[in-house]
C-alpha cells in the first residue's frame, strides 16, 4: 500500500501533467488542421470577422479597465503592465477589425493589425512578469493618468506605424508579419519560463501561465494559416480562449483583493487559517504588554501540572514574584518606565527558565512562574538567580539608571499543599515576608 507522501508526490506529478495537457490541448488541433486540412477550404465572411473584432475589442477593452481598477487599489507594478499590455492590444487590435473590408483590395493594411497587437501585449506582459515581487507602488503614482497617457500615445503611434509599414513597396509584408508572429510567440514562451524559473504559484498565475501558452500556440496557427482558411479561425479561437482565461482570473482579483499576489489557493487559504486561529489562541493566551501567559491561561496550565504532578508523584514548585516599589517607579518616571519595567522582568525572567516552565502575569506588577519536576531547593535557586539578575542590572530608561528588584515567595506542591489555591497561599504569603524583611529578597520556608 502507497505511504501518504508517496500519494502526495504521485498527485502532486499528476497535477502538473493535467495543467501542461490542458494548456496544450490547442496544439492537438493545430497540428491536425496543419496535417489535413484542405488548403481550398475557405470561409470568407466579412461581416462576421467585424462583430467578432469588434466583440473582441469591447471585452479586452473593458478587461483593461478592471485591470486598471486593480492597480489602482493594490499597486501591483505586475498589474501596471497587465493594464497596459491588455490596453495596447485593444487600441493595436482596433484597426484589424476596422479595416476588414480592405482585406481583399490591400490584405497587409488589414492582417498586420493581428500580430502587432499580440507582440505589444506579449511584450508588455513580460515586463509584468520581470516586475513581479517588487513593492506596491505609492498612491500617486498609482492613481496618475500619466502612464496611461503615455502608453495610449504610444499605441496609437504604433497603429500609424503599421499603416505605414504596410503601404510601403519597399518593406515585404510577409516577412514582416512572420516575424512579429515569432516575435509574439517568443515573449509569450519567455513568460512562461520566467513564471516555472520564479516558481511564482499563485493559483491566479495559473490562469496567467495557461493564457501565455494559449497566445504562443494562437501566433504558432497563425504562422501556418493563410487568411480565412480554418487554420486561422483555429487560431483566432485559440487566441480567444486564452484571452477569456485571462480575463476570468483578473475578475477574480477585483472580485476578491484586487491583486494577483494575493489570491490564494485552498491550500493557502487552509495554512492562512491554521495560522491565524494559532494567533488567536496565543492573544487569547497571552498577556497583551509582557506577552507573559495571561492569568486565565496560567490558572487552566496551572490545573494541568497539579494533576500531572499527582499522577506522576513528580515534584512541582511555584514562584509569586512582586516588582519592588513599583508604584514610585510609575509616579516618578511615568507609566511607560513602569511598562518598560514590566516588559524587562519577563525577558529576564525567562532567561532562567526551561521550555517546560511557564511564566504569567496575575496582576499590575505581580507573576508566578511554574516549575514542573522542581523541588523547592531548585526552585529557590532559579528565584534566587531572578533576583540578582534584576538587582545587579537596573534598567535604563530617558538618561538615567531605575533600580528594578523583586521580591520571591516560593512553595512546592505537597509540603505547602495540594491544590491551586494553598499552594497561591503559601506563595503568596512568602512573598508578603521578603516584602516585610526589607524586600529584594527570595523567602521559601
Amino acid at each position: 500500500m502507497m505511504q501518504p507522501q508517496k500519494i502526495i508526490g504521485v498527485t502532486k506529478s499528476l497535477e502538473w501533467a493535467m495543467r501542461v495537457s490542458f494548456a496544450l490541448v490547442p496544439l492537438i488541433a493545430i497540428t491536425y488542421l496543419a496535417r489535413f486540412q484542405d488548403p481550398q477550404a475557405l470561409f470568407t465572411d466579412h461581416h462576421f470577422h467585424e462583430l467578432a473584432i469588434a466583440t473582441a475589442v469591447l471585452l479586452s477593452g473593458f478587461v483593461a479597465y478592471v485591470t486598471w481598477r486593480c492597480y489602482r487599489h493594490a499597486g501591483e507594478p505586475f498589474l501596471h503592465w497587465v493594464a497596459l499590455g491588455l490596453t495596447g492590444f485593444t487600441v493595436v487590435y482596433l484597426p484589424h477589425g476596422a479595416l476588414t473590408f480592405m482585406a481583399n483590395h490591400h490584405p497587409p493594411l488589414f492582417l498586420l493589425y493581428g500580430p502587432a497587437s499580440r507582440l505589444v501585449m506579449t511584450g508588455c506582459f513580460l515586463i509584468g512578469l520581470l516586475s513581479w515581487g517588487r513593492p506596491a507602488d505609492p498612491p500617486e503614482r498609482r492613481h496618475s493618468p500619466i502612464s496611461f497617457r503615455l502608453g495610449l500615445a504610444l499605441f496609437l503611434a504604433i497603429d500609424l506605424l503599421v499603416a505605414l509599414i504596410a503601404l510601403s513597396p519597399a518593406i515585404p509584408p510577409q516577412i514582416v508579419r512572420i516575424i512579429w508572429e515569432i516575435g509574439a510567440m517568443a515573449l509569450a514562451i519567455a513568460g512562461i519560463g520566467i513564471i516555472l524559473l520564479r516558481r511564482i504559484d499563485t493559483p491566479l498565475m495559473w490562469f496567467y501561465t495557461v493564457a501565455l501558452a494559449a497566445f504562443a500556440q494562437s501566433s504558432l496557427s497563425f504562422l501556418l494559416a493563410h487568411a480565412w482558411d480554418h487554420q486561422w479561425w483555429l487560431a483566432h479561437l485559440v487566441f480567444a480562449g486564452g484571452f477569456l482565461i485571462l480575463s476570468f482570473g483578473v475578475i477574480q482579483a477585483f472580485h476578491t483583493t484586487g491583486a494577483f499576489a494575493t489570491v490564494y489557493s485552498q491550500a493557502e487559504l487552509m495554512r492562512q487559517l491554521e495560522m491565524a486561529n494559532a494567533r488567536l489562541a496565543r492573544q487569547a493566551a497571552t498577556d497583551p504588554l509582557t506577552e507573559a501567559a495571561n492569568r486565565r491561561y496560567l490558572f487552566k496550565r496551572f490545573a494541568e501540572e497539579l494533576a500531572r504532578a499527582e499522577r506522576d508523584a513528580t515534584p512541582l514548585s511555584l514562584l509569586a514574584l512582586d516588582i519592588d516599589h513599583f508604584k514610585q517607579i510609575n509616579d516618578r518616571y511615568g507609566h511607560a518606565a513602569g511598562d518598560l519595567a514590566l516588559v524587562t522582568l519577563v525577558c529576564r525572567i525567562r532567561e532562567q527558565l526551561r521550555e517546560s516552565d511557564l511564566l504569567g502575569r496575575t496582576g499590575g506588577e505581580e507573576f508566578c512562574v511554574l516549575l514542573p519536576g522542581q523541588e523547592s531547593k531548585g526552585a529557590q535557586r532559579v528565584a534566587e538567580r531572578i533576583r540578582r539578575l534584576m538587582d545587579e542590572a537596573p534598567l535604563h530608561y530617558g538618561g538615567e539608571s531605575i533600580a528594578v528588584r523583586v521580591s520571591i515567595g516560593v512553595a512546592q506542591f505537597g509540603a505547602d499543599g495540594e491544590g491551586i489555591e494553598p499552594l497561591m497561599r503559601a506563595a503568596d504569603q512568602r512573598l508578603y515576608r521578603a516584602k516585610a524583611e526589607g524586600r529584594n529578597r527570595v523567602v521559601a520556608e
